[in-house]
């Protein structure tokens, strides 16, 4: 029988598009879980990304914040390039992305307008990362 080894401590990364309730129910559980989180923004415009920062300085303090321009809108054309780079920095510890989800009242409403889903079953398939989902219920 196998010993049970040890995880190094995870890199935490929330991916996030808004400030809102479920984007901060997110970054409150990646805190519970590492001393090592970093909210990665994707932003369309430049102009957002003050306004951004102050807003979560002031709700989440002493969690460090990147912003990526995203031309697209796409959450994650910016969070698996940001993976990669956090991944070459250091190999041996894992990652775990913190993805914030809204549950509406109807199940039949998760399928037709969920990002989410899509982003978690694209990060399924990365090697040395694991993705945790934080439900919000309407």
């Amino acid at each position: 029988m196998s010993h049970i080894g040890r995880v190094a401590v995870p890199q935490v990364v929330v991916p996030l598009r808004r400030l809102d309730r479920p984007a901060l129910a997110a970054v409150s559980y990646a805190r519970s879980i590492s001393s090592d989180v970093t909210v990665l923004f994707a932003i369309d415009d430049p102009a957002d990304a003050e306004r951004l920062r102050a807003q979560l300085r002031s709700r989440a303090n002493e969690v460090p914040i990147v912003l990526r321009l995203t031309h697209d809108g796409s959450v994650l054309g910016v969070l698996l390039p940001y993976l990669d780079e956090r991944e070459r920095q250091d190999p041996e510890r894992p990652l775990t992305v913190v993805v914030s989800d809204i549950v509406p009242r109807h199940p039949w409403s998760y399928l037709l307008n969920d990002a989410a889903l899509g982003l978690k079953l694209r990060l399924f398939f990365r090697p040395n990362t694991v993705v945790v989902d934080v439900p919000y219920h309407l």
